[in-house]
């Protein structure tokens, strides 16, 4: 079986590579196992793709603050991955549960939950989901949010959380809804073979209150009590998205915030039974999380 995967390199696709042999599609050379160098342009991928049994589609943007961006990574490489592959080629696409919004139509959601993309990138991801549905082979994997020790962009929640300046968005009671980069990866790995059609990925949702609290235990200080407003910490998100006019990254965007802020939980029973997916207990990543931030302190 020729597998060929995008987003090798990225944080997921390094963990994917681990559980399924595939030949990464990058525009550069990144050092990788067997990767090909591709422009991603229809002719390119028309040759290389052609005797392709299975393309795993990780890669995209998530510059939430570039609507443009995001529309020519997330959707316009998936048109072209799908219409320049054969027709009996299996695709396996890494969505989002961002495509049913910030409000959930049923509270936890799965697959048959309707969708109601409320920003850039789930609006960007459903399409991208239209486009692979014509393919008769699929598999669309509606991911959570994914942390894990690589993942440093957390690191900025704990060095707020540790020196006294995170506060609590909302009554802090919303459920968070996020899943561990090894287990989305594998789940990736497992429906090149098994799976069809689409997936709810996504680990266990604690609150907001919880995940600070877990957090601050292993940093050993006290959990936040101060609260603001959801709109206030949204504004303060779209500031930081135009200091990226400038090049400053900005430390939370909206939707960072709105991933805070929102209550949703999630069902993953479709992707138990037929992926094989569990999920570990959030308490356990967190853990592994901070003692990644405490020990690059260290170095």
């Amino acid at each position: 079986m020729k597998v060929f995967i995008t987003g090798a390199s990225g944080r997921l696709g390094r963990h994917v590579m681990r559980f399924v042999g595939a030949v990464p599609l990058v525009r550069g050379s990144r050092g990788l196992p067997g990767e090909v160098i591709t422009d991603f342009s229809a002719e390119s991928l028309k040759k290389i793709l052609k005797d392709a049994d299975c393309i795993i589609h990780l890669a995209g943007s998530m510059r939430f603050w570039d609507a443009g961006e995001m529309r020519k990574a997330n959707v316009e490489l998936t048109k072209r991955l799908v219409e320049n592959s054969p027709e009996k080629c299996k695709v396996v696409l890494a969505s989002s549960i961002s495509v049913y919004g910030k409000k959930l139509e049923e509270n936890p959601a799965d697959e048959a939950t309707p969708t109601h993309p409320d920003s850039a990138y789930a609006k960007s991801k459903l399409e991208a989901e239209g486009i692979v549905r014509r393919k008769g082979r699929h598999a669309i994997l509606r991911i959570g949010t994914i942390y894990g020790p690589e993942f440093e962009d957390y690191f900025n929640i704990l060095r707020m959380l540790e020196r006294g300046k995170m506060p609590i968005i909302g009554d802090g009671k919303n459920r968070i809804p996020f899943v561990h980069v090894e287990d989305a990866a594998k789940a990736v790995a497992a429906a090149v073979e098994k799976g069809q059609g689409t997936y709810v990925v996504c680990g266990e949702s604690r609150t907001q209150e919880e995940i600070y609290y877990i957090a601050c235990r292993e940093l050993g200080v006290d959990a936040p009590k101060k609260h603001i407003p959801f709109w206030f910490a949204n504004l303060l998100g779209r500031l930081w998205e135009l200091g990226a006019l400038f090049g400053i990254k900005p430390k939370l965007a909206r939707e960072h915030i709105s991933i805070l802020g929102k209550d949703r939980a999630f069902k993953w029973e479709r992707a138990k039974r037929e992926l094989g997916f569990h999920p570990r207990r959030a308490e356990e990543g967190i853990i592994e999380v901070v003692k990644e931030y405490k020990k690059g302190k260290k170095d």
